[in-house]
């Protein structure tokens, strides 16, 4: 599953490269505290922006492309997901679930998400 992941990155890559945003779900921007689990290790972090597939997460130590994490938050549960991409401290994480688990996890903010069917 990971390299699959790594490859539809990198093809969003090249197409953003291109002027072409190829993202299957919207964005929306966020500064939410959160922690990252990577085995029995725990590390803050904050959430820049959140979509049904994914966030970019903000943490103070690297982590490799194709970790498996769980993007754990606080009141709404925990998310496993895989390091897409990395930039300094900047992550990509592509959750390992499928949409409808994380409108279930945000179901009373989609609409204020602009993750509803309606926006």
């Amino acid at each position: 599953m990971a390299k699959d992941t790594l490859n539809k990155t990198a093809e969003a890559e090249e197409a953003q490269a291109e002027g072409l945003d190829s993202r299957r779900f919207k964005r929306r921007s966020v500064l939410w505290p959160a922690k990252i689990r990577v085995g029995k290790h725990e590390l803050s972090c904050q959430i820049w922006n959140l979509s049904l597939g994914g966030a970019r997460v903000r943490v103070d130590l690297p982590l490799q492309d194709g970790v498996e994490i769980e993007l754990v938050m606080t009141g709404r549960g925990e998310i496993p997901a895989t390091v897409a991409w990395a930039k300094g401290e900047l992550l990509g994480v592509a959750f390992n679930v499928g949409p409808d688990v994380i409108k279930r996890m945000f179901e009373d903010r989609l609409h204020v998400l602009g993750l509803s069917e309606d926006d």
